[in-house]
């Protein structure tokens, strides 16, 4: 059986949530994106080549946007000096992310041979709401649909929620784009094998 497609695991830290504003606006359009990590699997949640964690540069003006526990969380994980320092605009980041997937081999999503990748995640709506306003080209890249980790975790909690309990107690909630990808894909492999079960 082949592994594709694949699952494009992915987080984003920013500056504030995705809901509308006083000012009218809705939170990804006027929020800053800070950062983006990126790990790449196969079918069976096997990882495909390394991991990939962009920080964005960002102005003064536009960190200040920012909701307060927002600075006050990634000034605390140090993320907020990252930010100050980063090299690369958000388009930039935007040309890594889609160089990085296609030095892996990876097409656009292609709905016909059913190839290319889906974005897969805990609340990821969030996330895709962000790349959707702010990285439009690697929003187009991937499959329209997506994975959601927390879908499944609540109907676990609804007609299984010894498995939901097992699978939250593993996780530690850093606020940290890379390890909080890499506990969304142990927590995916924990349902995979409880009910996923293949004969």
């Amino acid at each position: 059986m082949s592994n594709k497609p694949y699952f494009l695991f992915g987080d984003i830290e920013t500056g504030g949530l995705n809901d509308r504003l006083a000012n009218g606006l809705l939170g990804m359009e006027y929020y800053p994106i800070f950062e983006l990590a990126l790990v790449v699997t196969d079918r069976d949640l096997n990882q495909v080549g390394s991991a990939l964690r962009v920080v964005v540069h960002q102005s003064e003006d536009m960190i200040n946007r920012s909701h307060q526990w927002a600075i006050d969380t990634h000034t605390k994980s140090g993320l907020i000096d990252e930010v100050r320092l980063g090299a690369y605009s958000l388009a930039e980041c935007e040309v890594q992310i889609l160089g990085h997937l296609k030095g892996l081999g990876i097409e656009p999503y292609n709905r016909e041979s059913k190839e290319g990748v889906i974005f897969a995640g805990n609340s990821i709506m969030f996330d895709r709401s962000y790349i959707l306003c702010q990285m439009p080209r690697l929003h187009e890249f991937m499959h329209y649909r997506q994975l959601d980790i927390s879908a499944i975790a609540l109907a676990a909690r609804a007609w299984a929620p010894e498995l939901e309990k097992k699978a939250v107690g593993m996780k530690q909630y850093k606020h940290e784009a890379l390890a909080d990808i890499r506990e969304s894909i142990a927590e995916l492999k924990y349902y995979k094998d409880a009910i996923f079960k293949h004969p």
